[in-house]
This record gives structure tokens, C-alpha cells and sequence, in this order.
């Protein structure tokens, strides 16, 4: 996964602040995660089989240590992006873009076998992991298109310095 401080670099690009950043990044990677983010993580249920529920904390630690292990599951992306929704749509901007790039370096070695450019990867993104609820398909769109459009930079900086 990248570094933070590539993740901070594409957001500032993007216009949104250190602080944003460093918010998303922190309960993306569940370090030092934000108060307000793990109590969301505590007190949101997610519905299990036979009508008991879990909390996406539970879950966070029964399948991996951060948000990224628990993004395989749609309804606890749906819940984080609903509660990051209410923060404001820089926040939901940042969620995209932290889970994008992640994408783009998790598919480093398979764009080179396959041949495929960034923006090929930045489709598959969509068509294969994004998930929107609301109104933040606005915000998902605006994401991919600004990455399109920087897809030489980013790709640099994929192949270069990204990985943690």
C-alpha cells in the first residue's frame, strides 16, 4: 500500500487538506484511528445470519486488522461511507482516493504483465470494488476522472515510492 505521505500528496492535489488526509489515513489503516471514527466502527451493526448482528469493529477484528480487510465487505464500506457522508464530502473524496490508490498499487505487477495503463485500472476499480451510497457517486466520479487526468504523475509515483 502507499506510503502516507503519497496518499497526502494526491490529496493535497486534489485540494483537500492535510488534516482531512491524515483523518482518512489513520482509519483507513487503523492506526491511531480518530475517536469519532472508532466509535462509529463500535456502535454500527452489521446484520449476520440467523438474526444476530456484529459491529464493525467485531468484524474489523475477526477479518483483519484495518478497513481495508473489512472493505471486502459491502455493508461495512456502505456504513463507513454514509457515516463519512455527514463529515462532509471532502472526507468521502479522501475515502475514495486512500482505497484507489491502494487499488492501483495492489495491481502494480499485474499492469505490467497485462499491459494495462492506469486508467484501464481505475475502470476496474469502479466496475469491481466502488461502492456508493447518497450521494457520493458524485464524489467517486470527480475522484477517478482527476486521477485520469494526472495518470502520468500518478503512475511515477506508483511505481516508484509507494510501497510502505
Amino acid at each position: 500500500m502507499p506510503r502516507w505521505d503519497v496518499h497526502d500528496k494526491w490529496a493535497e492535489k486534489l485540494s483537500i487538506s492535510g488534516e482531512i488526509s491524515n483523518y482518512i489515513n489513520r482509519a483507513a489503516d487503523n492506526r491511531d484511528m480518530p475517536e469519532d471514527f472508532k466509535k462509529h466502527t463500535r456502535e454500527r451493526k452489521i446484520p449476520m445470519s440467523r438474526g444476530k448482528s456484529q459491529s464493525i469493529g467485531s468484524l474489523t477484528f475477526l477479518f483483519g486488522k484495518n478497513l481495508h480487510d473489512r472493505g471486502k465487505l459491502k455493508f461495512a464500506k456502505e456504513q463507513d461511507l454514509q457515516f463519512l457522508s455527514k463529515k462532509g464530502t471532502d472526507y468521502v473524496k479522501t475515502w475514495y482516493l486512500h482505497f484507489i490508490l491502494d487499488y492501483l498499487v495492489a495491481l502494480r505487477d499485474w499492469r505490467k504483465n497485462t499491459g494495462e495503463n492506469i486508467e484501464d485500472c481505475i475502470g476496474k476499480y469502479q466496475k469491481n470494488k466502488a461502492v456508493t451510497v447518497l450521494d457520493t457517486k458524485e464524489q467517486l466520479v470527480e475522484v477517478m476522472s482527476f486521477l485520469k487526468e494526472n495518470s502520468e504523475e500518478l503512475a511515477k509515483d506508483i511505481e516508484s515510492k509507494s510501497l510502505r
